[in-house]
């Protein structure tokens, strides 16, 4: 197996633990805006997060396999969608640490947040409807590939029951509720299974690439 293939095979795993383990690191100054090592270190695992699952937005195209049509559209589209989304997290993530290094209280943050969310664009893109993004083509893709037969249906609805669990607590009750905690940790089951492909369907990330001949 080559590294890149080892990599992509990681990032099922190893992006959405590390989503996971930014929000247990911010229990201990409860989610709020405190900078500190606690902020840095939350952060510091939430940028490698975004990072491995734009890796694994990559890898998902990957499983697709060689589809065309209108199957194909979906995929690259659905793929861009995820990859805007990991730019939108991780621009926030250099954002919330830098603000974290800078400031020395609580109010410093907040107005520091201020004078950036000020920027035309920011506060949507980086901080709202853009940042979201990944979430839903991620919810998309794991669809899709269950449609494609490159996942099992299984993965796909453990997934897809992550995703939305971890928005709805998101909006109802906000990003410090244990049900997000409980989302983002079936979404973590869900994208370990994803990664393991289909076992009747395409071939998973460690096959060869099948011939068009």
């Amino acid at each position: 197996m080559n590294p890149a293939t080892r990599l992509a095979q990681l990032s099922f795993s190893a992006g959405p633990a590390a989503l996971l383990a930014g929000w247990l690191l911010m229990r201990p100054i409860e989610g709020g805006l405190v900078p500190g090592p606690w902020w840095t270190a939350a952060h510091v695992a939430w940028l490698a997060g975004f990072a491995m699952c734009g890796i694994m937005a990559l890898a998902m195209r990957g499983l697709a396999g060689p589809v065309t049509g209108g199957r194909r559209v979906a995929v690259e589209a659905l793929t861009g969608v995820a990859l805007f989304g990991v730019a939108a997290n991780v621009t926030q993530m250099v954002i919330d640490l830098y603000a974290g290094f800078t400031a020395v209280d609580r109010e410093g943050m907040r107005a520091l947040y201020e004078q950036v969310k000020g920027f035309l664009g920011v506060e949507p893109v980086i901080y709202g409807l853009g940042s979201q993004l990944f979430y839903g083509a991620l919810l998309a893709l794991a669809v899709l590939l269950a449609v494609l037969r490159r996942a099992t249906a299984v993965s796909a609805a453990v997934t897809v029951s992550g995703v939305v669990l971890l928005v709805v607590a998101t909006f109802q009750d906000g990003r410090n509720s244990e049900l997000v905690a409980l989302g983002m940790a079936v979404m973590w089951l869900g994208t370990l299974l994803l990664g393991r492909g289909s076992s009747t369907g395409g071939p998973g990330l460690g096959a060869a690439t099948p011939s068009r001949a």
